[in-house]
């Protein structure tokens, strides 16, 4: 499979360059995969077009989502002697909508070896993802995520408030859950994830009101407009679960009520921050991109701990996401405001959860969920296949 050949704009000539350079670290002895799924295949021309111009040795494979078992067969035949060059072996995967073939991807980086091989798992592949997601680099990211996870870590409780009206109280349990910090800097044996830029961890318990002012991002295929700025939705917690919501629009309330009506759908799985202060501005697409922008995101349905720690699973994972936030942390009077986030110069943290390393974002990779009434209905929104959280 091939993929058209494409003349760059500046502005996405510039997004793939900030791929390439401050991501990836790319150099002219590395060996390049490029795979896609068919709804990503302009993005992945995008990627091949920048790595031509730097004549980068490269291979192309395309892959159906979720379900290939031809998959893994054409990735081994496009991989390279192991002696044939003297760099990295750098795959790219773009899709849109899902995350898929773990095993077959995994199975190559243990072969070639971690500090040999980069896997780079990009997510909302679109023209977005170039143009906004990739303005700070991991070095920024990083810094922005150990600002708060200093001092995250050592708190016991956080108040979170928005400008849009969210007023939620967390208590945290640092012992007992762990936290995810994603961003976008390579560890020899573990996936990259893209977009990079958030903080996230399981509440022990949360009580208030969430008013999603931003967006929302659920791992249910839709083409809805998931930008709530206009109409936001409001959700009542008690006790880490959403007691009823109200507001949004007719195509997001059908979907926020598909999604609670699954059995473990209305609990509180993620507390979630976005970090990246390079995205300027909302998506209408159901999209990682709106989840990395700053602000609070609260995951409804599935968690994202390791299943002896929280023992439920689901299939459903719905983050509503707020425009902004400030948190109190343990009932102080100066709250730290996410969108003019003071950097404090701290090392990150280490993490055991760092970068999510798994390559499963949300914690259970994906599920599928289906509304039979509304997925044949003219006009809806909702549709079936969730694969990402």
């Amino acid at each position: 499979m091939t993929v058209v050949q494409t003349t760059l704009s500046r502005e996405l000539r510039d997004g793939v360059d900030a791929l390439l350079d401050r991501y990836v670290g790319i150099s002219d002895r590395d060996h390049c995969v490029v795979t896609f799924s068919p709804d990503s295949r302009e993005a992945a021309a995008w990627l091949v077009a920048g790595l031509k111009q730097r004549k980068l040795s490269t291979q192309i494979v395309g892959m159906r989502p979720l379900v290939d078992y031809e998959f893994a067969g054409r990735l081994n035949s496009a991989m390279p002697d192991a002696g044939s060059f003297t760099g990295r072996l750098v795959i790219f995967t773009l899709e849109r909508d899902t995350m898929s073939h773990f095993s077959p991807l995994l199975e190559v980086l243990q072969r070639f070896g971690g500090d040999r091989c980069m896997v780079v798992r990009i997510i909302s592949a679109s023209r977005e993802f170039f143009e906004k997601a990739l303005n700070l680099g991991p070095d920024e990211l990083s810094a922005r995520n150990a600002a708060l996870l200093t001092r995250l870590t050592e708190a016991r409780s956080v108040r979170v408030r928005s400008r849009g009206g969210t007023d939620l109280r967390i208590h945290l349990d640092n012992d007992r859950f762990d936290w995810i910090s994603n961003r976008g800097v390579w560890r020899p044996g573990g996936f990259t994830i893209l977009p990079a830029g958030e903080i996230a961890t399981y509440p022990a318990r949360i009580d208030g009101r969430l008013v999603a002012d931003g967006a929302l991002n659920c791992n249910v295929i839709t083409r809805i407009d998931t930008r709530l700025t206009a109409h936001p939705l409001t959700v009542d917690i008690e006790d880490g679960r959403a007691t009823g919501f109200s507001g949004a629009d007719d195509d997001v309330r059908e979907l926020v009520e598909l999604c609670f009506k699954q059995p473990h759908g209305t609990r509180v799985g993620e507390l979630g921050f976005g970090t990246n202060s390079g995205i300027d501005q909302f998506i209408p697409a159901n999209s990682h991109i709106n989840e990395r922008r700053v602000g609070v995101h609260i995951g409804f349905g599935q968690h994202n701990q390791d299943r002896a720690v929280v023992g439920y699973e689901e299939k459903v994972h719905l983050d509503l996401i707020t425009d902004g936030a400030e948190l109190f942390l343990d009932e102080e009077s100066e709250p730290i405001d996410l969108g003019n986030l003071q950097l404090t110069g701290d090392e990150h943290p280490p993490l055991v959860r760092d970068e999510d390393i798994t390559g499963d974002c949300c914690g259970y990779g994906y599920g599928q969920l289906t509304d039979p009434e509304s997925a044949t209905r003219p006009g809806s929104g909702s549709a079936s296949a969730a694969p990402i959280g």
